[in-house]
Parts: structure tokens; C-alpha cells; sequence
């Protein structure tokens, strides 16, 4: 199963920045992104991927680092 790190926007559009295969590796990332800063205007959701390729997959979206 792969899971989505996805941006929500206050329009209610959202963007998928990566992929993960584990759901604990996925929401860990949500705690790096938020420990850099709350936005107040977005919000990152993790939800389970709706096709193997994903935006983030196709592009390359830089990864980011767990602490």
C-alpha cells in the first residue's frame, strides 16, 4: 500500500508532495514539516495513494528528511 504527504489549501484543492510505502514513515514526516513552523493557511494530510503513480512519483519532488 503507498500512502501521500499531501498539501490541503483553504479552496479545499490539493497537492501531493510525496510518496511513502509505510503510513508511520509518512506521518513522521508530517511532524518534520510542522516542527519547522505551523501554517496556519494549509494543512498536511496523509492519505492512502488513489494510483501507484502519484505526482510526487512522476516528478521527482525533492524528499524530505525525517528527524
Amino acid at each position: 500500500m503507498v500512502w501521500q504527504i499531501c498539501i490541503r489549501y483553504p479552496n479545499g484543492q490539493e497537492r501531493v508532495l510525496r510518496d511513502c510505502r509505510n503510513r508511520e514513515v509518512a506521518l513522521k514526516y508530517i511532524d518534520v514539516i510542522y516542527s519547522q513552523g505551523y501554517p496556519m493557511h494549509v494543512a498536511y494530510i496523509v492519505r492512502q495513494a488513489k494510483t501507484p503513480d502519484s505526482y510526487a512519483s512522476a516528478t521527482g519532488i525533492k524528499e524530505l528528511q525525517p528527524a
